[in-house]
């Protein structure tokens, strides 16, 4: 009954060992993911006109929301949705 138990551990510590090891990069993404959707990451949202010049910065907490379109970005910033379409937009992640 105990080797049961010990061999149970065993297996339970490989396996963790194989999946945080193996699939790091993976884990990270899922956890970015996660944290993102729940809670915003420090970003910096630029947006460009079409000479490429800065029109508007945001920066902060900023949750971004995919989009079946590539000309539209959606995301909140201070409690208000915001939205842009048709323009150039660079997000970087600050940290």
């Amino acid at each position: 009954m105990k080797t049961k138990g010990i061999k149970t551990t065993a297996i339970v510590c490989l396996l963790t060992m194989f999946l945080l090891g193996g699939c790091s990069q993976k884990f990270q993404r899922g956890v970015k993911d996660f944290q993102s959707k729940w809670v915003g990451l420090k970003r910096k949202v630029t947006v460009y006109s079409a000479s490429g010049e800065p029109v508007k910065i945001y920066e902060g907490r900023i949750d971004i929301e995919p989009t079946e379109y590539g000309n539209k970005i959606k995301f909140a910033h201070d409690g208000n949705m915001v939205l842009i379409f048709n323009m150039g937009v660079v997000v970087e992640e600050l940290e």
